[in-house]
C-alpha cells in the first residue's frame, strides 16, 4: 500500500470517527428526549385520571349516591 493511500485512509478514518461522534450525541440527545416525553406524558396521564376521578364523585354526590 502506498505512502499516500495509508493516508488518505486515514483522513477518511478521522472524519468517520467524528461522524460517529455526532451520531453518538443524537442518539444521546434523543433518547433524553423520549425519556423526558414518557415522564410528561404519564404526569398528563396521571393528571387526567385524579380529573376523572373528581367530577364522578360529583356525579355520584349529585345523584344521591355515596362515593366509594
Amino acid at each position: 500500500m502506498s505512502d499516500r493511500r495509508i493516508q488518505t485512509d486515514r483522513e477518511w478514518l478521522i472524519f468517520i470517527e467524528k461522524d460517529i461522534d455526532t451520531l453518538d450525541q443524537q442518539i444521546y440527545h434523543a433518547k433524553w428526549t423520549i425519556t423526558q416525553s414518557q415522564s410528561a406524558l404519564e404526569r398528563l396521564r396521571a393528571a387526567r385520571d385524579s380529573l376523572l376521578a373528581q367530577a364522578q364523585e360529583i356525579l355520584d354526590r349529585l345523584d344521591g349516591k355515596s362515593s366509594a
